[in-house]
């Protein structure tokens, strides 16, 4: 165990990123990586980036999904494992990668801003027009934004009416932790993790309701409830 500044073991108290990599506590914060939670002592640290109004870390800028090629041979991934779960699309939404611009993501939870997915009121009711999602992503970050966006898909194809916002964030936020428990890497493992803690009241509150609701119904029901009746069962 080398520390992320110095090199050196941790003589002494050290924090974790999110893929536990350690850093001693006794060097300055000068920033933090938007996608993990690494500090780094200078603005200059070598290796980090800017990454919309944030900056990143080395270790998540490696392998990043930075283009649409890069998304092509993730996004068949991410659908199979969503239909594998039971959440399969019958309509395909094309999915995207935009310019991150201003966004600072909260790592401590998801917070819904890495990806959108547009919806247009048509003759059937709602349908799911397409997807964005925030270029320069780990392929976890990829993979559990775009499960949430497929989740809103979903309930675009199936639900009658608009959702109360912590019921269908909720909803969401389930699949990208469905899809988070099935990847072994710690970064995915953390990112679950936060979840539980996340404190904010639409997309924190809003899975860990679901969540229950499905602990005590199952997911069936749960699910079958939201779309027939707009809320939990």
């Amino acid at each position: 165990m080398t520390c992320t500044v110095c090199g050196g073991a941790p003589p002494g108290s050290y924090e974790l990123s999110m893929h536990e990599e350690p850093t001693c506590v006794s060097h300055p914060v000068a920033m933090r990586c938007a996608l993990c939670g690494r500090p780094a002592p200078d603005q200059r640290t070598p290796g980090w980036s800017r990454w919309g109004a944030s900056t990143r870390c080395p270790r998540c800028a490696l392998g990043a999904i930075e283009c649409q090629d890069d998304a092509r041979g993730q996004i068949p991934v991410v659908r199979a494992a969503m239909a594998a779960l039971g959440i399969e699309l019958t309509r395909r939404v094309r999915v995207t990668l935009a310019d991150p611009g201003p966004l600072s993501p909260d790592t401590t939870g998801r917070d819904g801003v890495l990806g959108i997915t547009h919806q247009q009121w048509g003759p059937d009711g709602y349908a799911a027009v397409s997807i964005e999602i925030a270029g320069g992503l780990t392929p976890v970050h990829f993979g559990a934004t775009l499960a949430h966006e497929l989740g809103h898909a979903w309930l675009a194809e199936r639900k009658s009416g608009p959702l109360p916002l912590p019921l269908e964030e909720g909803v969401c936020e389930v699949f990208a932790g469905a899809w988070l428990k099935k990847q072994d890497t710690p970064l995915a493992t953390r990112l679950r993790a936060a979840m539980d803690t996340n404190p904010d009241p639409v997309y924190g509150h809003g899975y860990r309701m679901v969540r229950a609701a499905i602990v005590h119904a199952g997911i069936e029901a749960v699910l079958t409830s939201v779309v027939r009746t707009g809320a939990l069962p």
